[in-house]
């Protein structure tokens, strides 16, 4: 523990002892990817002292796991279960199984719309990540833009935070905003946001590479590490 403005801080070390130095990381995902080629793009052009492990889908035709492919990076089909919005738990073992076979460090939730609980968040404690589409705590859950609209905010944007056994609840790394405009529709305001979000998801990745994030209850904190 440190002491930091005026809190101990337990930091988040998720740093293996590789010879790469790289972060492992495992990138879950539902649809289109525009987070994992961001997060990839990152990697590529040096901003991100990572890598990426495995890509796991639970739609067997997603455009994330076609991305995957092109790029030659790892990728899964793994079959959700019989639920329509979590994991079954024989398909929770699969998932941690595989996660683990590829020695991943950081899981990173890019679009993934199953709701974790069980056995992958025990197995993977503070180390699963997600990005949401608003300034959170206000609009959790699905369809945050509509929610924005609905409630008539004139800024809104876009969080990543840890992931916890709630909804969205977890404790915020980084955050964006994005000024909502008088004739946004759900659609145009989120398209807004999806550019914020493929900036500050690789650098929330970054600082946890790095070292530079620690937690105090439900509070995040950021420094420069002793090697910057």
């Amino acid at each position: 523990m440190d002491l930091f403005c005026g809190y101990y801080l337990t930091w988040v070390n998720f740093m293996p002892m590789r010879q790469s130095g790289k972060l492992r990381l495992g990138i879950l995902g539902s649809g289109c990817g525009t987070n994992f080629l961001a997060i990839n793009s990152a990697i590529e052009g040096g901003e991100l002292p990572a890598e990426i492990s495995i890509v796991i889908s639970d739609v067997e035709d997603s455009s994330i796991l076609s991305h995957a492919r092109q790029l030659d990076i790892n990728s899964r089909f793994i079959d959700p279960g019989s639920y329509q919005t979590k994991l079954d738990g024989a398909a929770e073992d699969k998932y941690v199984s595989a996660l683990s076979d590829a020695g991943v460090d950081l899981i990173v939730l890019a679009g993934f719309m199953r709701i974790l609980r069980g056995g992958l968040l025990k197995s993977f404690e503070g180390k699963v990540i997600n990005i949401h589409p608003s300034l959170l705590p206000s609009f959790p859950g699905l369809d945050a833009c509509q929610q924005a609209l609905d409630h008539g905010v004139k800024i809104t944007g876009a969080t990543v935070h840890f992931v916890d056994r709630g909804i969205d609840s977890g404790a915020i790394i980084l955050q964006d905003i994005v000024r909502v405009k008088d004739d946004d529709t759900s659609v145009t305001l989120l398209d807004r946001i999806h550019e914020v979000e493929h900036k500050i998801y690789p650098e929330a990745i970054a600082t946890i590479a790095r070292g530079e994030v620690a937690k105090k209850g439900r509070r995040t904190f950021m420094a420069i590490s002793s090697g910057s």
